[in-house]
């Protein structure tokens, strides 16, 4: 068996997205399977797929900072990035991975955790999709099926600027954001927090982590070019990702919509922590019924269409514990959604009134 390497160096930010994307929606099933790396020229903040824009990101100033912000097609949550990171991508057909997030995470995990802990740093795989050293993240990690391929992305996290990711979120008050950045400082790490002048390069971590995945998977990585099919694709995604309509899911309900709608009907915000992530909900209800819903959150759910599926099934749906857990259970039975069940997006959806 042998994966293709596309090493793309040093590229811009939009394409840093692009590129992963472009690839798993060229993907067919007689292609062979591909591992990409690249590393951002400029920064800029990265929103995860079931995340509303407005409400997790300081958009004002991230403007006025020139800091673009982009969706993925990976869930999890906002996150600042820049070029004291390598990303790193698995993208493999989604007939050739396990069949639960669960058991993708184990098995493209293990090859980060095994370079990281050639360079001396003892991480360690914590599910669902953590690696973390000592109690202490070290890069996030998610997965999503795009197209026809299953997408893992990651990073090796060399350095962090810990004040400016807690200054693009939003947060109620700046209480929050020092507490925030504390918080930020405290639990989460980077390869050179960890090993000073001790960190390899950047070059000798990139191929200790090329080897980790050779020998996770079993498979030689073979440096390739990509082909013309996949550049045109990194390039219509370029466009789709940079538009205004995919940044705020033009088409899709959005929290300050069901405001706006909902006039004279009781209107309901709240947020709850879940094992999988943050679930926010913002419910319209009238006469006792939902009759309007937007679930947004750090959570991943796979299909990712899932979720607008239960947001229009749960409208007309009786404002209780027993309708909503009743029709979230029955969706949930046919997804895969680690750490999140029907009785968190019931906490959310039956959450304080606002």
């Amino acid at each position: 068996m042998t994966i293709r390497l596309l090493d793309f160096g040093q590229v811009g930010a939009l394409r840093s997205q692009a590129v992963y994307h472009g690839i798993a929606y060229a993907m067919r099933r007689e292609h062979p399977d591909v591992i990409t790396l690249m590393r951002p020229m400029e920064p800029y903040v990265c929103i995860g797929h079931h995340q509303d824009a407005r409400t997790e990101v300081d958009l004002a100033y991230c403007d006025e900072a020139g800091l673009p912000v982009y969706r993925r097609e990976v869930g999890g949550g906002a996150v600042y990035l820049d070029g004291g990171q390598t990303f790193w991508h698995t993208i493999f057909h989604h007939s050739r991975v396990p069949a639960t997030l669960t058991d993708v995470y184990a098995r493209f995990l293990a090859g980060p955790v095994m370079a990281l802990n050639r360079m001396g740093i003892p991480a360690v795989h914590r599910p669902v999709n953590d690696i973390q050293v000592e109690g202490r993240k070290i890069g996030g990690t998610g997965a999503a099926t795009i197209g026809q391929a299953m997408v893992v992305a990651g990073s090796l996290l060399f350095d962090f600027d810990y004040e400016l990711m807690a200054r693009v979120l939003n947060v109620p008050s700046e209480k929050f954001r020092d507490k925030l950045y504390s918080t930020l400082q405290e639990y989460l790490t980077t390869i050179n927090r960890e090993l000073g002048d001790t960190a390899p390069s950047r070059e000798e971590a990139e191929r200790l982590l090329v080897e980790g995945f050779a020998e996770a998977l079993g498979a030689e990585l073979v440096p390739d070019e990509p082909r013309a099919d996949e550049l045109a694709a990194i390039e219509a995604q370029e466009e789709r990702i940079a538009s205004e309509a995919w940044l705020h899911l033009e088409g899709l309900p959005a929290s300050g919509d069901i405001v706006k709608v909902a006039e004279g009907v009781h209107v309901r915000e709240a947020a709850h922590k879940a094992p999988g992530g943050l679930v926010r909900a913002t419910v319209a209800v009238r006469d006792g019924r939902i009759h309007g819903l937007v679930i947004s959150g750090d959570f991943f759910i796979e299909p990712a269409e899932a979720l607008w599926d239960l947001q229009e099934a749960l409208v007309g749906v009786p404002h209780t514990e027993e309708a909503v857990l009743r029709v979230t259970k029955g969706l949930l039975e046919t997804v895969d959604a680690p750490g999140l069940d029907a009785a968190d997006i019931a906490a959310a959806v039956l959450g304080g009134e606002r």
